[in-house]
């Protein structure tokens, strides 16, 4: 019985492991999270929100930054409701609050009042985002953990592809307002129904396995003990070198890649592209941004992640410099292609690399506090971009000190301690 069908003991059919059909809702759930609907919707929305209302872009990127600031406080108070109460009773109201302050915005018609629901969005729906979808997927897959991580991690990607190609042709077509409405009715008539109706929060709850394979037994034949009950707690987690060398990595990278991605349209626009041609290389950001995540997922669990980490956050140095050189059009594909790449290499990578330094027994509470970690990151960096570009009139500065930055992730990665692993079909060693 191999990891995607499991055999039904009274009929001996072959069934698909559900465990797959938990990674598609993860995936579309994290496509409609707040990190694609509040951020990658935001650059199509600076223009016609600066000439109806005369806010620049430091202050109108400023409420992101604001709501990941918030989403970085948050998130840890989320990781323990999630470990105590489950992930439903906590994605479910979050998804809701989502929708409804997306549906809010178009009523504002003041900065603050813009600001504020980006806050609410920031705590009260902060359950909305990767913290719960990864808890999921780490109690129903061991072995191949990362590639359901990576799938289910691409929906950031997929978001990001998608969001503004349709927030660009609703503005155009129907303003603004138009935009952020339609982005409401698809987190409550889409994103919630499905979490309703298929989401399960582990394979115990359906009488299945981690990976739809038999369970473990140890050299006596007893059950080994499930994997979700083994791990450090958060105060262990908090002692050990491994989990400040992660946040140091991935803070930095969050605030140099998630400051880009608001300012990557104005950006483009500032240099001679028309917005539609923006929001298409905006898109092949996304793009590749999802088949980054997936083709990581595939590597890190045949591979070890460090080695995955030091090669994908190198093409994050490459693409930064690229863009922030005088080049021709072309290079702006480019670019876009090396910087979404390689994004998936900091949330998914997180989540995994979380998981097997420290295992399930409090994985929500220490994701949750290293994932905040990474949303201050996330938080400064929009809010930084917009401020250099008022004061100097360019990104360039920013773009050039966004390489030294990942060389500096670089370096600390190939530092990180080898950590315990489950190979294919071997035990528990040490990479």
């Amino acid at each position: 019985m191999n990891s995607e069908t499991r055999v039904d003991g009274a009929a001996g059919a072959r069934r698909p492991f559900y465990g797959w059909v938990v990674v598609l809702v993860s995936l579309l759930g994290i496509s409609t999270g707040p990190a694609a609907f509040g951020l990658a919707s935001l650059g199509l929305m600076i223009g016609p929100l600066e000439q109806e209302f005369g806010w620049d872009r430091a202050q109108t990127s400023s409420a992101v930054s604001i709501m990941m600031i918030c989403t970085a406080l948050s998130l840890p108070f989320v990781g323990r409701l999630v470990d105590r109460f489950g992930v439903r009773r906590v994605l479910i109201p979050s998804i809701i609050i989502m929708g409804l302050c997306l549906l809010s915005l178009p009523l504002v018609t003041a900065l603050w009042q813009f600001v504020a629901v980006y806050i609410v969005m920031g705590t009260l729906a902060v359950g909305s985002n990767s913290v719960p979808y990864m808890r999921v997927l780490a109690s129903w897959f061991d072995r191949s953990r990362g590639l359901a991580i990576g799938i289910a991690g691409s929906g950031t990607g997929l978001g990001f592809a998608y969001v503004p190609v349709l927030t660009e042709w609703l503005v155009t077509s129907h303003g603004w307002r138009t935009g952020y409405v339609g982005l409401g009715l698809i987190m409550l008539c889409l994103t919630l129904p499905m979490i309703l109706f298929l989401l399960r929060e582990s394979p115990a709850a359906m009488g299945l396995t981690p990976d739809g394979l038999p369970p473990a037994l140890d050299a006596a034949g007893t059950p080994v003990t499930p994997a979700a009950q083994t791990g450090d707690t958060l105060r262990e987690a908090l002692t050990r070198r491994d989990f400040w060398s992660l946040v140091t990595i991935f803070v930095s990278l969050a605030f140099v890649l998630y400051g880009l991605i608001p300012h990557l349209v104005p950006m483009l626009t500032d240099r001679g592209l028309s917005t539609r041609d923006a929001a298409q290389i905006a898109s092949i950001f996304g793009l590749a941004t999802f088949g980054g995540r997936l083709l990581i997922g595939f590597l890190i669990d045949r591979h070890d992640a460090r080695l995955i980490a030091f090669i994908f956050f190198s093409l994050s140095a490459l693409g930064l410099g690229v863009l922030a050189m005088d080049l021709p059009t072309w290079a702006f594909l480019v670019a876009a292609l090396l910087l979404g790449g390689s994004l998936g290499a900091e949330v998914d990578m997180l989540a995994y690399l979380t998981s097997r330094y420290f295992g399930l027994r409090s994985f929500a509470a220490i994701f949750g506090v290293l994932f905040g970690a990474v949303m201050m990151g996330m938080g400064l960096g929009p809010a930084i971009f917009g401020f250099v570009f008022d004061k100097t009139g360019s990104y360039n500065s920013m773009l050039a000190l966004g390489v030294p930055i990942c060389l500096m992730a670089i370096v600390l990665v190939t530092l990180l301690r080898p950590y315990a692993e489950k190979r294919r079909g071997a035990p528990l060693s040490v990479t």
